[in-house]
């Protein structure tokens, strides 16, 4: 079991008790309404649902982002082209302090070492400023867009697609070699 600490947070797999605070985040529609692939209502046996398939995934990456609480996920999946995926959303109270870049930047560049990836996709609605301002910290660079159906929102919506490559990471963050990228 992989867990990982920044600074200000403890990122550890998703357990079975983790599933009332999802679905608790995962109701607030202005959450919701930056995802891609959430169902809307979100209820219990999503978040169970959820759990149980990264909990049975070892090829992705899943944590919970913990500080005193839940307070949101971050993964990384392999989307069906076979590239890495980060993914990432967390509760409203949780916005604006930061906490979403230290998560990401913790679990890509566990990703980075962990798999030997050369580059790792994400993507933020057009509209999500604060998404697009962590990939861009992050060293992630536009690389096109695509039109996604969101559920919350009941309409398509424009996601611009972000690709990070490891040697980008490193110019930026230092050698994955060494506990300066962590």
């Amino acid at each position: 079991m992989d867990i990982l600490v920044t600074r200000r947070l403890t990122l550890r797999p998703p357990l079975d008790v983790d599933a009332e605070a999802i679905t608790a985040a995962l109701q607030d529609t202005n959450v919701t309404r930056m995802l891609t692939s959430v169902p809307n209502p979100y209820g219990i046996s999503d978040a169970v649902e959820w759990i149980k398939k990264a909990q049975n995934n070892s090829n992705d990456l899943h944590f919970c982002i913990y500080r005193q609480k839940l307070l949101g996920v971050v993964s990384i999946r392999h989307s069906d082209s076979g590239l890495p995926d980060l993914g990432y959303w967390l509760e409203r109270s949780a916005w604006g302090q930061g906490l979403m870049s230290e998560a990401a930047r913790a679990t890509v560049s566990h990703a980075f070492r962990k798999f030997g990836h050369d580059r790792i996709t994400s993507g933020a609605y057009e509209d999500n400023r604060a998404s697009t301002t962590i990939l861009q910290k992050l060293g992630f660079q536009t690389e096109g867009a695509i039109v996604d159906h969101n559920a919350t929102r009941n309409c398509d919506v424009t996601c611009n697609r972000m690709v990070l490559t490891r040697e980008k990471f490193e110019q930026k963050f230092g050698s994955l070699d060494t506990s300066a990228a962590a």
